[in-house]
């Protein structure tokens, strides 16, 4: 281990609570950085989630995180999505280099998960699953450790990552939750087997102003729909099933609904803490940069808290950096997200 970084006061440099991708990247930055890790999850393990459309531009960070490669976790690729936002539906490239076209994926999120975590703990990162934290630690103003649920005794650290995603554990024990930033949302998804020819070349994200539904290939013969209604009609239940274009699937198991409404934490990092991920900022799923939004946020929350052990920066200044870079791109998503949903004659976004 490198002890540069050891301070006989603490058990550990950074404790992160939460294992998905924002908290795995954290992890996996700070213990390449040399501090005493410790990631706790209150899951047995990973479990499985959605799948998840990323953007070609989250492959370089995945190949960074991932150096031995994350082949195993894509189920599809494709060279970019149908959208008919209002308009007719037509195809639209991610776009091409010298290189030829580039490529989105869908991700088995289960196992994406797995191979971040299994790569955290090669890094040397003290993996607890099973390990549910309650409450921050709070001294002169600053995170100085966390205390855990059951007979596991409190830890003492340095800095704290929240990580939860939409448990939002440590913003909500500092009092720091905001009002939600939309109407509430829901929306429901679920998987269908089969084949839809149609749906095999490109994701497709169909919307107007009653609200939008996307259909995408998510494996061999495996689709996934979901739907999002801004409009319910009146006395009406929405639809609890497949959209028409999978009436000829077999569905798998029922449809599931997930809250979507938009948040951003009104301040995401202070002295000996910081909260990424879905805990930071979330916005529904059109969007489309869930995924990417919480591995860049973990891996800047990770570097930030090497540079402060390195005394390459004061607490208060890696606090403020990181306040700046996630309200910056979290409004002007969220400003961009807006404008759409006005096009289609929504209103109470942003």
């Amino acid at each position: 281990m490198d002890t540069r970084h050891v301070d006989p006061g603490t058990d550990a440099d950074v404790l992160i609570a939460g294992a998905g991708p924002a908290g795995c990247a954290a992890a996996i930055v700070c213990a390449s950085a040399g501090l005493r890790t410790v990631l706790a999850e209150r899951a047995a393990g990973p479990v499985a989630r959605p799948g998840e459309a990323l953007h070609p531009g989250a492959e370089t960070l995945l190949a960074r995180l991932l150096p031995d490669g994350f082949a195993d976790a894509v189920r599809a690729r494709h060279e970019g999505i149908t959208v008919g936002w209002g308009t007719e539906p037509r195809f639209q490239p991610f776009g091409r280099d010298a290189a030829g076209p580039w490529y989105g994926f869908q991700v088995d999120r289960q196992r994406l998960d797995a191979l971040l975590l299994e790569r955290a703990r090669r890094a040397g990162v003290d993996v607890r699953l099973g390990s549910r934290v309650m409450e921050p630690v709070v001294r002169g103003g600053a995170v100085t450790g966390v205390r855990f649920r059951g007979p596991q005794p409190p830890l003492r650290t340095r800095t704290v990552i929240d990580a939860s995603g939409r448990a939002r554990w440590l913003s909500r024990a500092l009092g720091l939750t905001g009002p939600p930033r939309s109407p509430r949302l829901l929306v429901r998804y679920g998987y269908a087997a089969g084949a839809c020819p149609e749906r095999d070349a490109a994701p497709a994200i169909v919307a107007d102003h009653s609200g939008w539904t996307w259909t995408a290939r998510v494996g061999p013969a495996r689709y996934q729909w979901m739907r999002l209604d801004l409009v319910p009609e009146q006395g009406r239940r929405p639809p609890a099933g497949p959209p028409p274009e999978f009436a000829g699937l077999r569905p798998e198991g029922a449809a599931r609904a997930a809250d979507v409404s938009w948040r951003l934490c009104p301040r995401a990092a202070g002295p000996g803490w910081f909260v990424v991920g879905d805990a930071g900022a979330l916005l529904d799923p059109s969007s489309s940069h869930g995924v990417l939004r919480a591995l860049l946020s973990g891996w800047t929350a990770g570097s930030l808290t090497a540079a402060v052990a390195d005394r390459t920066l004061e607490p208060e200044q890696a606090a403020g950096t990181y306040r700046n870079w996630l309200h910056e791109g979290a409004e002007r998503d969220m400003a961009h997200l807006s404008s759409r949903y006005a096009a289609l004659g929504a209103h109470g976004f942003g």
